[in-house]
């Protein structure tokens, strides 16, 4: 049988053959502001995705993530009868569970990515499978430390740091600055007996394939010239694309963006602090709206807390560069943390089955239902985000 799959998807889903309507980086954004301010294009693009479905018409579409994209196609695909799979549904356990009756009334199949997801799903009458963390193919979990560093131009001595913003302009503007003026601020103070007076912390800035690197290495100069040498110079920044797992593994310890990439931090064994600050409306939103009281990071969603999370004010610099200190200088905390990352390795693991293979036979299991001699064009990826367990809802 041949595939032929199109719809909305990044560079990656590209390379694997997707024929794309839109491009994902259309739609990246973040936060309520932000999207409130895009909707014209997102509409545009809503009706851009459901034309060519009509002239197109898939066997099966597949949605991921982005509920607020995916269920206003979703009303548009169900009017063509094309049956619905969605991979890596919204987050009804932490806020606006009645989204649930979208689900059930719209959608042939949920497929969820985090074990504790099932049951939540299930006891609300949605057909629910955990098909496993797509993470689990993708990282470099063979990965040593010591092949990372030599891959990196790192020593095996160096103390190296990772911080990870996110890649949005949105997620720059709260989290970088704030970030490289606190891990200076450890540098230049509680670190510099481990570092020593004369030697700079190593600090890898790694960001993903979509990512301006430009835009930001133009942040990078323009905070290293308002903090001044005497704080900057403390800090060997090396600013990349493309390399996030790398440098996970050959870090010692890393400021890390809510969103997978604790997941994967986690997973490749990176003591770290979860950091998440929205602007103020979306603050206001977060305490007035959702009131969610759960955790934030996955990490703990998934094996209960054993990394901190620093959020929404309490995200300065000041506050940052302590628990920079403590992850690389507590013993007692990393050793904790090693042992709960064991754990979820445990935990997230799905029989030993590839998760991305496990999701496509889910997905292969609502075609059957159809009749695949009928001449159909193909399966149809509406995907939003550019890999599978793209977070662009953190909390």
């Amino acid at each position: 049988m041949t595939l032929d799959a199109y719809g909305v998807g990044g560079p990656q889903l590209q390379a694997a053959g997707l024929r794309a309507v839109v491009d994902t980086r259309e739609l990246m954004t973040m936060g309520f502001l932000e999207v409130l301010l895009k909707l014209p294009k997102i509409f545009r693009i809503l009706k851009r995705v459901v034309r060519a479905a009509k002239l197109d018409r898939p066997d099966v579409a597949i949605v991921i993530d982005y509920p607020g994209f995916h269920f206003r196609l979703a009303r548009g695909l169900r009017k063509l009868g094309v049956p619905l799979v969605y991979y890596i549904p919204p987050k009804i356990w932490a806020w606006r569970q009645h989204r649930v009756r979208f689900l059930r009334k719209f959608f042939d199949r949920i497929l969820c990515i985090f074990p504790f997801e099932e049951a939540v799903y299930r006891d609300l009458g949605v057909a629910v499978k955990y098909v496993g963390n797509p993470l689990m193919d993708e990282l470099p979990l063979g990965l040593s430390r010591a092949d990372a560093r030599r891959a990196l131009g790192l020593a095996d001595e160096d103390v190296v740091l990772v911080v990870m913003p996110g890649s949005r302009e949105s997620e720059l503007n709260h989290h970088l600055e704030c970030m490289l003026s606190a891990v200076a601020l450890a540098a230049a103070s509680g670190l510099s007996a481990l570092i020593g007076v004369s030697t700079q912390l190593k600090v890898l800035v790694p960001f993903p394939e979509t990512a301006d690197l430009a835009s930001a290495q133009r942040r990078v100069a323009s905070w290293r010239e308002r903090v001044g040498e005497a704080l900057a110079g403390r800090l060997d920044l090396r600013i990349s694309r493309g390399d996030s797992a790398v440098c996970l593994v050959a870090a010692d310890a890393g400021l890390i963006k809510s969103g997978t990439s604790t997941l994967e931090a986690a997973l490749l064994n990176c003591p770290h602090v979860v950091v998440y600050r929205p602007n103020r409306t979306g603050i206001w939103v977060y305490r007035k709206l959702v009131r969610y009281k759960g955790f934030v990071g996955l990490v703990n969603l998934i094996v209960g807390k054993i990394v901190p999370e620093v959020l929404c004010e309490d995200v300065i610099p000041s506050i940052l560069s302590q628990h920079v200190v403590a992850l690389l200088t507590n013993q007692g905390m990393r050793a904790q943390m090693f042992a709960g990352f064991e754990s979820l390795r445990a935990v997230i693991r799905s029989g030993g089955r590839s998760p991305s293979a496990s999701a496509a036979a889910e997905i292969f299991g609502v075609l059957g239902v159809l009749d695949l001699t009928r001449g159909g064009r193909g399966a149809q990826l509406a995907p939003s985000g550019e890999a599978p367990h793209g977070e662009k809802e953190p909390i």
